[in-house]
């Protein structure tokens, strides 16, 4: 697949992702806003806005000043991967 801009939905993943690498897979402390900004790729005034959908939508929430992924959260990744997996199949990017 040629490189592209990414879909906002595919920034929520990544951002989601982030959050759960830091919130169970080997570290248990969250992700830092600097964190999310670099991993997600994501600049500060955007990720903030999104930040800001998210736990609203039950799917992230903070802890300290860092951000953890929620059960929802989780839920939503998974759903996610499952539909890009099929989407791709064919031939669309999600």
């Amino acid at each position: 697949m040629a490189a592209g801009y990414r879909t906002h939905v595919s920034i929520i993943a990544d951002i989601l992702s982030t959050a759960k690498q830091y919130s169970y897979e080997g570290y248990d402390t969250g992700a830092t806003v600097t964190l999310l900004i670099r991993k997600a790729n994501v600049p500060h005034q955007r990720l903030g806005s999104m930040v800001s959908a998210l736990k609203r939508a039950g799917l992230l929430y903070e802890a300290s000043a860092k951000y953890k992924i929620s059960e929802r959260g989780i839920e939503f990744l998974k759903a996610y991967s499952e539909f890009k997996g099929f989407a791709e199949t064919f031939g669309l990017r999600v």
